[in-house]
């Protein structure tokens, strides 16, 4: 049976709708409309936020999901290149930021029952968009769609943090990436500062989200392309080398039985058994004639 509950003058649905009756996406929509339509112009500002930081998070894992999986097929012979793990580390700290941002945002909305509900609604709507990804997909990344759900997208967050993994990689300091990294954080204040002032963010859809990934997933295909070279073809490349080398060319067949030793012995025979007949007739020649002289 439905429950309902009642709280400043808002009519809504318990938390975890689907444990009562089927999801409905049109009818989750139209009660977080009815609620949202309740909320003052400073909660509705937050509301933004706290939109663009669950959908923003959750369509950044994904991008790095699309973008290792075009890492492991690239060094699909290679489980320990260094890349591979790199790109591990980088859903990693992903999950790390999501978590920590989920927990923040979790504490700053626990004392307001509105904008806490409306956290928990935008939430399950995250799931929602998750469960409908290919199975292949979740299979394969299903360790790190597990974590980012219990990890950001549960009711209760609590902070954790994984560990990376070791790339025996030297560490350089770059001024670059610090710089890189600074103007990021910059232009996600200037961002939710917008969707404050606009009081509009747009929900993705799944289609929106797998767009925006195999884009990623391209983008990392040619810059793999660009930096290492296909190991698979060049492997293919290189077998084909080698067996030209090992097979004989239709000339080579032609010339190979002059090269072997029991051919050339032939040869050899021939050219001794020619010259001792020239001899041969040679001395004869010359016996007949001295024979005619000492008759004369």
């Amino acid at each position: 049976m439905k429950q309902e509950i009642m709280s400043n003058n808002i009519v809504y649905q318990n938390s975890k709708p689907h444990q009562f009756m089927e999801y409905n996406p049109a009818y989750e929509q139209q009660q977080q409309q009815i609620q949202i339509q309740k909320l003052n112009q400073k909660q509705y500002e937050e509301v933004q936020s706290i939109r663009y930081y669950i959908y923003d998070n959750l369509q950044f894992l994904i991008n790095l999901l699309y973008s290792s999986k075009a890492v492991n097929e690239h060094f699909e012979n290679d489980p320990q290149h260094p890349m591979r793990i790199i790109a591990r580390n980088k859903i990693t700290l992903q999950l790390n930021l999501s978590n920590s941002i989920q927990f923040d945002q979790s504490f700053q909305y626990k004392s307001d029952s509105k904008l806490n509900q409306v956290l928990q609604m935008e939430k399950q709507n995250a799931k929602q968009l998750l469960e409908q990804l290919s199975p292949e997909f979740k299979q394969e990344f299903a360790n790190y769609l597990e974590i980012y759900k219990k990890s950001s997208l549960d009711q209760n967050i609590e902070m954790r943090s994984l560990n990376l993994e070791q790339t025996n990689l030297e560490t350089k300091f770059d001024s670059n990436v610090l710089q890189s990294i600074i103007n990021s954080i910059q232009q996600v204040d200037k961002t939710t500062q917008q969707f404050r002032e606009q009081k509009a963010y747009n929900i993705p859809n799944i289609q929106d989200i797998l767009t925006n990934a195999n884009n990623y997933y391209e983008k990392t295909k040619q810059q793999l392309d660009n930096n290492y070279p296909n190991q698979n073809q060049i492997q293919i490349e290189l077998q084909e080398i080698s067996l030209k080398q090992d097979l004989p060319t239709t000339e080579s067949k032609k010339k190979r039985p002059f090269n072997r030793p029991k051919n050339g012995k032939k040869n050899v025979g021939i050219q001794k058994r020619k010259i001792y007949k020239d001899t041969l007739q040679r001395n004869k020649n010359h016996s007949n004639q001295q024979h005619q002289g000492d008759s004369s």
